[in-house]
């Protein structure tokens, strides 16, 4: 990209080696929070030049009194980008209010159609819709109830998805798909959902979008980046013992049997005890792996490749890193893994 033009050349140049400029120096996360005015931010600003770095991401914080992404937080926002634009300093851009990014200081999830959900495996009969609604949902609904029993080993033995008649027993087990409740770190909202794209336009909108109205200009020189924060799917759970009657919660959007069943062939919903339970023998799933494997694309796609468009379409680099990255267990949990939603971005392994 044209930040790092001096990566062309043949040799490294002992005098850049010793003198840095400023794509090539380090770039903290600058926490707001109180309610600063220009003259403190001056003050901070001038500390990190003195320092060595080569700009800043501001990063808003818990305990910041002026209103995210406001008239006033723009306008401070304003005052930096003209700030380092005169020192010789970089304005790195970051999406969110704290973290995990997504849902914009809940000014996207106050829309309860854009909030965060997940599928709900439980061996209780949960308060919720009956069925699936037409469109998006927003409050909870049955997926289906399933009868399910085990082997020796725990392996299934025998399931199917239970007729409406069909009375449940001590064999029964539900599955809803259950939209977030009000979470005060998301600023009572919730989080958003990651899993479809309409969710992460409407990030962008609110986000990107109000920082290209008031610094646009900027991208690609001044600005180089957006540093999107550790988003993720629902956090991938399992049972303790295979015989445990206990709640699992596992990532699931709406039209997520539609695109699965558009993507294998299969019907997911049918088969779900297969998510949480080995075969006979311990035969590998198909839909388990399936499964996984489509949470992943679906994260890939509307999380990183809806923001990466729209950064390469404005001049601008997405960077960042996901959530739970140190191993492959982890990193299955929370996104499935993370070297392909790096795929989008444009400055990847931060």
């Amino acid at each position: 990209m044209a930040l790092y033009e001096k990566n062309k050349e043949k040799t490294l140049s002992d005098e850049l080696f010793a003198h840095p400029t400023k794509e090539y120096r380090g770039a903290p996360f600058w926490a707001w929070n109180t309610r600063p005015d220009n003259r403190m931010l001056d003050d901070q600003m001038r500390a990190l030049k003195e320092m060595g770095f080569g700009g800043f991401h501001i990063h808003s914080r818990t305990g910041l009194d002026v209103p995210y992404l406001s008239d006033a937080f723009m306008d401070m926002a304003e005052h930096c980008a003209d700030y380092a634009r005169e020192n010789d300093m970089l304005f790195w851009a970051y999406d969110e209010d704290r973290f995990p990014s997504g849902f914009a200081g809940g000014l996207v999830t106050k829309d309860r159609q854009y909030r965060y959900r997940e599928l709900l495996w439980t061996p209780k009969e949960m308060k919720a819709l009956p069925c699936r609604p037409e469109g998006r949902a927003t409050e909870s609904y049955l997926i289906g109830r399933y009868h399910v029993t085990l082997d020796e080993e725990g392996c299934l033995a025998e399931y199917h998805r239970m007729a409406p008649e069909e009375p449940a027993d001590d064999c029964t087990w539900y599955g809803y798909l259950r939209v977030a409740d009000d979470d005060s770190w998301f600023n009572n909202q919730s989080y958003v959902d990651t899993l479809n794209t309409p969710s992460i336009e409407r990030f962008v909108q609110v986000t990107h979008e109000r920082y290209r109205e008031r610094l646009g200009g900027d991208f690609g020189t001044l600005i180089p980046s957006f540093f999107t924060d550790e988003p993720k799917t629902t956090y991938k759970k399992s049972l303790s013992v295979p015989q445990a009657r206990k709640n699992i919660i596992m990532p699931w959007t709406d039209d997520f049997p539609d695109t699965y069943r558009e993507a294998y062939g299969l019907d997911i919903v049918a088969h779900l005890p297969q998510l949480f339970w080995e075969l006979p023998g311990r035969e590998v799933s198909r839909i388990r792996y399936t499964y996984h494997r489509h949470v992943s694309e679906r994260f890939c796609e509307s999380y990183s490749g809806t923001i990466g468009k729209w950064c390469d379409a404005h001049g601008v680099s997405l960077t960042g890193h996901m959530i739970k990255e140190p191993t492959l267990k982890s990193q299955s949990t929370a996104v499935g893994e993370t070297m392909a939603p790096l795929g989008p971005f444009g400055i990847p392994g931060i």
